[in-house]
């Protein structure tokens, strides 16, 4: 008996065990079967991907990355997905109006642009990090069946014109022309981004150094100094000399210091580094890969630089700061790594409160004050304000204003001008006073 239940147990064991291996092997082999169809599909996907699409990828470290979400979201009506921002905007008479801004969503989208379908996949999966912060990194890919590159070019141009328009107000198809000679000719802004540049809003419209009135000689010498300079680029190599240049602007507030390298950047077609000291996330290290870093043909902006030294003992240059020093500052503006090729300007309301260091020879290699209005400018500014005026007129004007033995600033007298712009000429004169209203004393440093 115990034979037999021996032999028993042996069939039902090997039975049990018959149907486990069966249904290890079939499952092994479904699993097989998966893998092998998804491989096979993934390589079709990707055949197809690499032969027959043609793909385009925007980081939001470019440019046209939100001129792409805005004209995505305005021309395409049969998007659902948006995200959304609010932009707040004061109108001329004072009220405040607020608009929405709409994109695409974080994800796909798919619309139709001139018979063509569009896949749009926006990934927001990560974030750049530096000792200075963390960005957001964003990317943008706009995808279409077949080899049709020139149809994401037109999307391109169409986003570009369309932001151009936007800003400026000006139709299509003269839009593009404006915004190539804008972005070939325009003043471009940039600012510190964490250890680099970054591009800040859109190329000005160059200002017209007429536009700038200073006493007589005063734009005309700097320009012809910058030119020399310019041209001499062989002379300064040949000689071993670093190539930079450095200004010290100085003098009473509004009296257009700044107005001048706006238009100097503008007439030379340089750009415009603007680098402020006060931001508290500022260091010395920082200073140095930002100045090693200029873009060439660029102007460098430090305004109000004596705001900057709260304390005169060289260990700190902003107040409250420990991570910006004078001897960082020093070593950041023509230290061994500094770049080439570079303007330096730095405009100050107090020269007296500057470290001698900062404005040796070397670092500053120009001085120019920049005072209160001259009868030069008198003159020149109330042509400007009022060409209906005769020779006569003007000469009054320069008498009048100076019957008062007041100091005159270019922004206050400019101010004036709009403020009675639409007033007789009688009544300009009768009022000449109303320059000094609301004015406290002006400081004049020379």
């Amino acid at each position: 008996m115990s034979e037999k239940m021996h032999l028993l147990k042996h069939a039902i064991v090997v039975a049990v065990s018959s149907n486990y291996v069966s249904k290890v092997v079939g499952l092994a082999s479904l699993s097989l079967a998966s893998i092998v169809i998804d491989e096979t599909i993934g390589l079709i996907k990707r055949y197809f991907w690499q032969n027959y699409v043609t793909e385009l990828e925007v980081s939001n470290s470019d440019k046209c990355y939100h001129w792409l979400l805005q004209w995505i979201s305005k021309y395409n009506e049969h998007l659902l997905h948006f995200s959304v921002t609010t932009v707040c905007r004061n109108t001329e008479s004072g009220h405040a109006t607020s608009k929405f801004d709409y994109e695409p969503s974080s994800g796909e989208h798919m619309f139709k642009y001139k018979g063509h379908t569009i896949r749009v996949k926006r990934d927001r999966s990560s974030m750049i990090s530096s000792e200075y912060g963390s960005r957001p990194y964003e990317t943008l890919n706009l995808s279409t069946w077949g080899r049709n590159r020139q149809v994401l070019n037109e999307i391109l141009e169409e986003g570009w014109c369309s932001a151009f328009h936007k800003i400026y107000s000006i139709d299509f198809p003269s839009a593009r022309l404006y915004a190539m000679s804008v972005m070939e000719l325009g003043t471009t802004l940039m600012v510190p981004s964490y250890d680099t540049w970054h591009n800040f809003g859109e190329p000005r419209i160059p200002r017209s150094l007429s536009s700038v009135i200073l006493d007589e000689g005063v734009i005309e010498n700097i320009l012809k100094d910058i030119h020399d300079f310019v041209d001499d680029q062989s002379w300064y190599l040949e000689r071993g000399i670093p190539y930079r240049r450095g200004y010290l602007l100085y003098g009473p507030p509004g009296c257009g210091k700044t107005s001048m390298i706006m238009a100097l950047a503008g007439e030379i077609k340089y750009n415009l580094c603007v680098l402020s000291l006060n931001d508290s996330k500022m260091s010395d290290d920082q200073l140095v890969q930002l100045m090693g870093e200029v873009p060439s043909k660029s102007f460098v902006l430090l305004e109000d630089i004596d705001a900057m030294f709260a304390n005169r003992d060289g260990k700190t240059v902003i107040e409250g700061s420990t991570k910006v020093t004078l001897s960082g500052l020093l070593n950041a503006l023509d230290g061994v790594v500094s770049s080439e090729c570079r303007i330096l300007f730095m405009t100050t309301n107090y020269v007296d409160r500057l470290d001698s260091a900062l404005i040796r020879s070397g670092r500053v290699d120009y001085k120019q004050y920049i005072g209160t209005c001259s009868d030069h400018q008198l003159s020149q500014m109330f042509i400007r304000f009022r060409p209906e005026g005769t020779i006569d007129d003007k000469s009054r004007f320069v008498k009048d204003v100076r019957k008062y033995s007041k100091p005159v600033v270019p922004s206050h007298l400019q101010e004036f001008f709009l403020l009675h712009r639409h007033k007789e000429l009688n009544y300009v004169f009768e009022h000449i006073n109303d320059l000094w209203q609301n004015v406290q004393d002006i400081q004049l440093t020379e």
